[in-house]
């Protein structure tokens, strides 16, 4: 059956492929030598047809590839359904529980509502007779009148009034009677059928109008329809239409339901003691723990506890985020904190604690953003909140970054905007090009800490040396610049000019004949 899947996309994608050679070569006959206007007229209007035919074969292709992963678990839940009805019959012939494996049923019958009808619109060829599914349900009674006989409706005995006698309506008398024996109704009394209530008729069968029990329970609402249905013997398509009347129903898409009742049937198994971790929720939570901590791991080096990641993955089913990575980032969020790891070897060895992750390198890329601007974090983030993180910025910047809610590029772009006020316009130009205004300044930078005998990273862009290099009359030259720093007072600290000043001395002592 998969073959087929694969047969028709692979039809579908000879025939785009056909129609793009067919273009190609139209298009190429348009380039040939002595091509008239006429015929290259004739040739775009094949090429048009053949386009808009390329453009819907694409729209079909792009369909059907979508839904062949859909088409393989189709087939999938089929295969294993026939499994589980062999599993089932053959722990009922041993007097096994069936519990887990009618679970199991459920949920797949479930899922299989719910992609079937698309999988077999598109993939006739696939479709499967889904496996009868049997289970015990109540069957109503009937009763049959012959001349002179009354029936009960409970047991279906035959009674036999005596000659003459009449028996007139009186509500709340029933009669019972043991299988084989005739009752004889007294005048003025009649047999009537006790209504059930709920707890009775969820004790008699596992599933009602194709739902398990453990649904009733979940759902007030349709538990007392369930009564009412059962009591009056609505079948299922009076059920289906009062069920999807109530706001439950109506609230939730057909697969929110599906989620809804494993959840449910999980809790249910687990309270009786049942191993819950081959069922839909379990091995839902078990995949989905893991997906969370790794994520953690990754986003904030954090590791979080089984009960944390177990919190985050119910959090995610119950709101239906899977395909929201932003909404699952949210929930991660608040577990992003320092972490403590150990650094060195031997006696030397140090306990560190402090943040890891692709949260600490954004943070560190932002750092450096501000730096290369002559900026500090909180000046290029005025807007930060630190009201849920204690007032430390470091947090609240890292969940920032990792809520998405802080945009690197935006925020360096706002950062050499400011970095622009007052500056001229040639470097207001360079910023407004990207340029950091580290990178504006950092040939004068280099100079500054050559001639000044200093570390580069200790010169400050705010510096007032440095940032006379560059004024409203243009950048100054290295030559003159470097003159500019010889009257810096930090000058002359340096062995340059301490050099300067001993050959200044000793020239001085040489021009008095004091030295040779």
């Amino acid at each position: 059956m998969a073959n087929a899947v694969q047969t028709k996309l692979q039809k579908i994608s000879g025939e785009y492929s056909a129609k793009v050679a067919a273009i190609r070569k139209l298009e190429a006959d348009k380039r040939k030598p002595f091509v008239t206007d006429a015929q290259v007229k004739a040739i775009n209007a094949k090429i048009k047809t053949l386009d808009t035919e390329r453009l819907r074969i694409n729209t079909e292709l792009t369909k059907f590839t979508k839904l062949a992963k859909t088409a393989e678990e189709y087939i999938d839940i089929n295969k294993k359904l026939k499994e589980l009805e062999t599993s089932i019959a053959k722990a009922e012939s041993r007097g096994e529980s069936t519990t887990s494996f009618k679970s199991q049923r459920t949920g797949l019958v479930g899922r299989l509502k719910t992609i079937a009808p698309d999988v077999e619109s598109n993939f006739p060829e696939i479709k499967v007779t889904p496996p009868k599914i049997v289970v015990t349900t109540k069957k109503p009674l009937v009763t049959t009148k012959k001349p002179g006989v009354v029936t009960t409706p409970k047991t279906g005995v035959a009674t036999t009034p005596k000659p003459g006698v009449v028996t007139t309506p009186k509500t709340g008398i029933v009669t019972t009677k043991k299988p084989g024996t005739v009752t004889t109704l007294k005048p003025g009394t009649v047999t009537t059928k006790k209504p059930l209530d709920f707890k009775t008729i969820i004790e008699k069968t596992e599933f009602w109008y194709d739902l398990p029990d453990y649904i009733f329970n979940t759902v007030p609402g349709l538990a007392d329809i369930l009564v009412k249905a059962v009591n009056e013997e609505w079948d299922n398509k009076k059920f289906l239409a009062a069920a999807e009347a109530t706001s439950w129903w109506q609230k939730n898409a057909p697969d929110i339901r599906t989620r809804i009742i494993d959840r449910e049937k999980y809790k249910e198994l687990r309270a009786a003691g049942e191993d819950v971790t081959k069922t839909e929720y379990g091995l839902y939570l078990a995949k989905k723990k893991n997906e969370v901590k790794t994520q953690a791991l990754e986003l904030a080096g954090v590791t979080l506890t089984e009960e944390q990641a177990q919190s985050v993955a119910e959090k995610i089913y119950n709101g239906f985020l899977d395909d929201d990575p932003l909404a699952v980032k949210a929930l991660i969020i608040p577990f992003i904190g320092k972490v403590s790891s150990i650094a060195g070897t031997g006696t030397g060895a140090q306990n560190i604690t402090a943040y890891s992750g692709q949260a600490l390198q954004a943070y560190q890329t932002l750092q450096s953003i501000a730096k290369a601007n002559g900026f500090s974090l909180k000046d290029i983030l005025p807007g930060i909140s630190t009201s849920t993180t204690g007032g430390d910025i470091e947090q609240a910047v890292l969940q920032g970054l990792a809520a998405g809610t802080i945009d690197i590029n935006r925020v360096a772009q706002d950062a050499r905007v400011l970095a622009g006020q007052g500056q001229p316009q040639y470097v207001r130009n360079l910023l407004n090009q990207g340029y950091d205004l580290e990178n504006v300044y950092a040939p004068y930078k280099n100079q500054m800490a050559s001639v000044l005998e200093i570390n580069p990273d200790m010169i400050d862009l705010n510096d007032p040396t440095l940032r006379s290099a560059i004024t409203d009359k243009g950048d100054m030259n290295l030559f003159d610049f470097k003159r500019t720093l010889r009257q810096d007072n930090r000058w002359q600290y340096t062995q340059s000019a301490r050099d300067e000043v001993s050959s200044g001395a000793l020239k001085v002592l040489q021009d008095f004949g004091f030295m040779g």
